[in-house]
């Protein structure tokens, strides 16, 4: 089973971290790939180069054989489209594999605002995160493909290729990079929230001291 997790990673820290850790203890995944975000369709722009979001990326993925950094939407450009990363994914694994895509719900919230958000599940599973203070949609177009799509046995992920919601007890972190950011904006030390080869790499490039947002 191979696990999609993509966002900014402006920078990467913690909250990611620990979680992509906790999903391969839990589950069978043989490897979840970090995809970072060229240009993402629905976020403000990105306040560092790609070059160094991949760096910091690599520094906390390396260690570790069932993590990878997939950098083709770095690689691509104009926005950057999920739909493109995974239909390139299933081309290169296969048709039989297992692919699941890691969403937290807030960003399901808005999962029917993506380009060709229809033909995801046709390629792939979604794996949803529990994320503090958001709960799934009561109504509308996520609440309908949630009640089309769902499932609460995990075999029936492991045992097809995609189709799937399934809705995890894991749950993220409440780490956020844009207190990152605006704390190191203001001079302050982002004390226990990031990896502390990371923290040295923003220090060493002087990365985020004009980053309020």
């Amino acid at each position: 089973m191979l696990g999609i997790f993509g966002g900014t990673f402006d920078p990467v820290h913690f909250g990611h971290i620990k979680l992509v850790l906790a999903l391969l203890e839990h589950f069978d995944f043989e490897q979840i790939r970090f995809v970072p975000c060229r240009k993402p369709p629905h976020k403000r722009a990105i306040c560092v180069d790609a070059k160094h979001r991949l760096h910091m990326l690599n520094m906390v993925t390396h260690a570790n054989s069932k993590l990878k950094v997939d950098d083709r939407e770095l690689r691509r450009s104009g926005p950057s489209y999920m739909v493109d990363t995974l239909k390139e994914i299933r081309e290169e694994s296969g048709a039989a594999c297992t692919l699941v895509l890691i969403l937290g719900i807030d960003a399901f919230l808005n999962f029917c605002t993506w380009h060709k958000y229809d033909a995801i599940l046709s390629i792939c599973h979604i794996m949803l995160l529990r994320r503090p203070g958001y709960r799934l949609a009561r109504q509308g177009c996520e609440h309908e493909l949630f009640k089309r799509y769902s499932t609460d046995k995990i075999m029936a992920v492991y045992e097809s290729p995609g189709g799937h919601i399934f809705l995890s007890n894991e749950e993220e972190i409440e780490i956020s990079s844009t207190a990152i950011r605006r704390c190191i904006a203001k001079g302050k030390q982002p004390r226990y929230l990031l990896p502390g080869n990371v923290w040295d790499y923003i220090r060493r490039h002087d990365l985020y001291h004009q980053a309020a947002a």
